[in-house]
């Protein structure tokens, strides 16, 4: 039996604020097939999930912000949870884990980093300031031009194992070059002798 206009009209309304065929049900005492049927009808779409009661409302950028505090120096220290093994500041958003200083780099960027996110500043092993913090790319630049202005910069287009230095090339804090293909390939040997 189809519904009478008025209560079809309500119906629109409750779809049209997010309601869900269950609160329809609740609402206007029809059953829940009806509401699924007249939900079609209307061309509406399944209803916006709701997050969980326990679920926090914050986005992943804010929430990473929660856990950080202001010290001397324009530095940001790391009041949360870190691994065990390393010390990585990491925090769960979601029931997923993540390392504060990618999300702290992607909301200060508003990208996502290139490999490893480190601190560039006179505190790296403890700072998270997401304007102190850089990815590979940013790395490489900055530490490239502290090579030309200590000299240590090199016109080399090949490292002593033929690596091309364009595509391999790293630096070190203070701006000394190496390779990273050689770096890799040494550390895989020490994983593999271990």
């Amino acid at each position: 039996m189809p519904l009478d206009t008025t209560t079809v009209q309500t119906l629109a309304e409750l779809f049209a604020q997010g309601a869900t065929n269950n609160d329809a049900v609740r609402a206007l005492g029809i059953d829940k097939s009806t509401a699924a049927r007249y939900r079609t009808r209307l061309g509406f779409g399944p209803a916006p999930k709701r997050p969980a009661p326990n679920r926090s409302t914050l986005t992943v950028e804010q929430k990473v912000m929660t856990f950080m505090r202001s010290v001397e120096g324009g530095h940001m220290e790391w009041a949360g949870r870190r691994t065990k093994n390393t010390g990585t500041p990491v925090f769960t958003h979601h029931e997923r884990t993540y390392t504060a200083r990618s999300i702290a780099f992607r909301a200060h960027t508003g990208r996502d980093p290139e490999g490893y996110v480190t601190a560039e500043c006179d505190q790296p092993e403890w700072c998270v300031a997401p304007a102190h913090l850089e990815d590979e790319p940013g790395r490489t630049r900055a530490r490239a031009a502290l090579a030309v202005i200590t000299g240590r910069a090199t016109s080399l287009v090949e490292c002593n194992r033929g690596h091309a230095t364009a595509e391999h090339r790293r630096y070190l804090p203070d701006g000394a070059p190496y390779c990273g293909a050689c770096h890799a390939e040494a550390k895989h040997a020490r994983q593999a002798a271990a």
